[in-house]
């Protein structure tokens, strides 16, 4: 800049020189802005806690990020809410319930250079005051990562984000709003939480990578999901699932009925049971959103229906990820999957 105004002499003196320098058109202009990270996002995810007092207990977060970026410079913050659950079922001190949920903001800023994003974390404080739940204060992040369309993924040590554009649809009320992504229930009404068990399904239904920008697939209705196989040993297990979901715009709520019926094959019959089966059935309850045809489900609380002797107690509430069709409902959740089909009320048959 020191230099402008021997430039502009210059030009004047030589006009015919400078007049051949043409100015770039806007789109090569345009090329060579840097990826624009501003807009809220997204991310979810669920781990079990390896090491320490909580080992074997799930944590559960969903994120959502308010990114402002001038040139390239990135500022803004996000909200992360986060839920832990009890992996041997006892009820944690502060919640005097087997869950508990706190929420904390983390405010951030960075820089978009060489199509590179750079991210760090600044200030942590809770966002909700007064929470005896509130993990506490962690070491703060430095994030690295690339912008691909409407997906932002963030790297820090061995921790990876994936992050999720939002377009055309207000800020997740739930966060903004200082609710609880899962609903603690109320106190009596868990019983033992731990491992459910349940095997892999399906894997083919994993999430696109981007969401969409149409208005909300409607999902509401009865889902079924079955599967049949034999566990360790050769008996016969066979597992149910209806999904009762009500739809309110992009917000979910409702309940399935797992049912697991086991049948010895060797005609022995089972101790718990004294008899060759026997058969437990769970009520899930869960709340969740749809935004374009991507789904997001959380589990909040589970009820024994069919109390059995046969029953370990080993049971853990999930967190799901996916995508919907008017037909099916794919679902990811840790590391399985399963497919949902949307019921069909049976055809009249005409009698003679």
């Amino acid at each position: 800049m020191r230099f402008a105004g021997s430039v502009m002499y210059a030009c004047a003196v030589a006009a015919g020189g400078c007049a051949a320098r043409h100015t770039p058109p806007p789109n090569v202009a345009a090329r060579a802005l840097p990826a624009e990270v501003s807009g809220i996002w997204d991310a979810m995810s669920q781990t079990t806690i390896g090491e320490g007092i909580g080992a074997g207990d799930t944590r559960i977060e969903k994120q959502e990020w308010h990114l402002t970026q001038d040139g390239g410079a990135i500022t803004g913050y996000y909200i992360a809410a986060l839920t832990f659950v009890s992996g041997d079922g006892r009820p944690y001190v502060c919640s005097r319930q087997p869950q508990f949920s706190a929420m904390q903001r983390f405010n951030v800023s960075g820089r978009v250079r060489d199509g590179l994003v750079e991210i760090q974390e600044l200030e942590q404080r809770a966002a909700q005051a007064g929470n005896r739940c509130d993990p506490g204060l962690r070491q703060l992040a430095r994030y690295s990562g690339r912008l691909d369309g409407d997906v932002l993924t963030l790297v820090s040590g061995v921790q990876r984000e994936t992050l999720y554009r939002i377009h055309g649809m207000e800020p997740a009320e739930m966060l903004i709003a200082g609710a609880d992504p899962i609903s603690p229930a109320s106190p009596g009404s868990l019983p033992p939480a731990g491992s459910d068990d349940r095997p892999i399904r399906d894997p083919d239904g994993a999430p696109k990578a981007g969401l969409s920008v149409a208005g909300p697939t409607d999902v509401s209705g009865l889902w079924i999901w079955e599967h049949h196989g034999v566990v360790p040993g050769g008996d016969e297990k066979q597992e149910r699932e209806e999904w009762h979901v009500t739809q309110d715009g992009s917000v979910l709520t409702g309940y399935y009925d797992r049912i697991v019926h086991q049948v010895s094959i060797d005609g022995h019959a089972y101790r718990c049971s004294m008899a060759l089966d026997f058969q437990i059935a769970t009520r899930y309850q869960f709340t969740g959103q749809v935004r374009g045809d991507q789904v997001a489900i959380y589990e909040s609380s589970f009820q024994v229906l069919e109390p059995s002797a046969c029953d370990n107690g080993k049971r853990r509430l999930d967190a799901y990820e996916g995508q919907a069709s008017p037909d099916e409902l794919r679902l990811v959740w840790g590391v399985g999957g399963q497919i949902l089909r949307r019921a069909r009320p049976d055809v009249p048959t005409q009698r003679f």
